[in-house]
């Protein structure tokens, strides 16, 4: 089964690989990614949410305790190192959006929801891993900073500290995992409340009940506009959510199967290209493609999506179509890139157009590995 050569290649040679290649021990963080000749990124610079999703990335595995010996330790470096760098107190406060590893100091002092995202689920699984109390109080800040810097009429979040449009569905889908993140390790009913409010946005506002599909951009107070780009469609998302809304589901003793499955359908219907069965990484609504590229993170969510399809209807096909997934991603993504790792993204013809293994894509297939390591498969 191409799901248990996933799971076992993962833990067996990407996690510990990774480790050593992207993990910068001078500054004590993780890299931006992977040059294509496997040296680290020569900027020096990182974001927020890619270092934060490969603490996450440490920490949870650690937690599930099929992670690397030093993985936890390293991950616990790169969050103080993290923490103390990123941090931007006064009347905004949070972390800024990127950093200098080789200066250690701000380069883009944005406080973006996007990275507290990521962050919240970095600190939910370091606390899960741990059983420190100070990540329990990191968790408490990071939700008070959020409400006070990124606060904004109709629900949900603002796109940042500044309010810049379009506001998009995105770092949502990402707050609504890092509360089921902090909901599950922690049984804490205000993340499970959380959950729950961000279930409703998406109901209401980002799942467009006509199309079965998800609207990724919006204007204030959720508006679609054509000139904010609601005519654009990206169904990795679209496979994420079924994902998540099945996790919700585990949780909340609920039942939204046929929505996680019409999401699905939408996904591939609208996205999936018919010469590869990837999933494009964005399209109109009526399937043209609007960027002629498929990256590595949307066919690890078609991956997750089936599965959990496949767990919710045994009997379905989903769980054939999980194994098909896996041995695409294998044999097409998980092999040939820098040290062994990835090749990220080809264009529609096949042509491999990847100008680096980038460290985000390391919690995307994790985050599927994982679901494989927690349901013993």
């Amino acid at each position: 089964m191409s799901l248990i050569r996933l799971r076992q290649d993962f833990i067996d040679r990407i996690l510990p690989a990774w480790l050593d290649a992207a993990f910068d021990e001078r500054a004590g963080q993780f890299v931006e990614g992977l040059e294509l000749d496997g040296a680290q990124d020569g900027s020096g610079v990182v974001r927020i949410r890619t270092a934060a999703r490969q603490i996450y990335v440490y920490a949870q595995a650690a937690a599930l305790g099929v992670g690397p010996a030093d993985g936890l330790e390293r991950a616990e470096t790169a969050y103080e190192h993290l923490r103390r760098i990123a941090w931007v107190a006064g009347d905004a406060p949070g972390f800024a959006r990127a950093i200098s590893l080789t200066e250690g100091k701000i380069t883009d002092p944005v406080r973006d929801l996007y990275d507290h995202a990521c962050v919240l689920l970095a600190q939910a699984w370091l606390a899960e891993a741990t059983g420190k109390s100070a990540y329990d109080e990191a968790i408490a800040e990071t939700l008070a900073v959020m409400d006070v810097t990124f606060k904004a009429p109709g629900g949900g979040w603002a796109e940042d500290h500044l309010g810049t449009l379009p506001r998009r569905q995105n770092p949502h889908m990402h707050c609504f995992e890092a509360m089921i993140a902090l909901w599950d390790t922690g049984c804490d009913p205000r993340h499970a409340a959380r959950a729950g409010e961000l279930f409703g946005l998406f109901k209401t506002r980002f799942f467009d009940e006509e199309m079965g599909a998800l609207r990724e951009f919006f204007g204030p107070l959720w508006r679609l506009s054509s000139e904010l780009g609601s005519d654009r469609f990206e169904p990795g998302h679209m496979a994420e959510w079924v994902w998540l809304i099945r996790r919700y589901d585990e949780l909340a003793g609920g039942d939204h199967c046929d929505l996680a499955a019409r999401l699905l359908a939408t996904a591939l219907r609208l996205g999936q290209d018919a010469q590869s069965g990837f999933l494009i990484d964005e399209v109109g609504p009526d399937g043209r493609p609007r960027k002629r590229t498929r990256r590595l993170w949307a066919q690890a969510e078609r991956v997750k999506a089936h599965l959990m399809l496949g767990l919710a209807d045994p009997d379905g096909e989903h769980r054939s179509l999980a194994d098909k997934a896996a041995t695409d991603l294998l044999e097409v993504y998980m092999t040939g890139g820098p040290n062994g790792f990835w090749r990220d993204c080809f264009d529609l013809d096949g042509k491999m157009v990847a100008t680096s293994a980038p460290g985000s894509s390391l919690y995307h297939v994790w985050s599927a590995v994982a679901e494989l390591v927690t349901r013993k498969i």
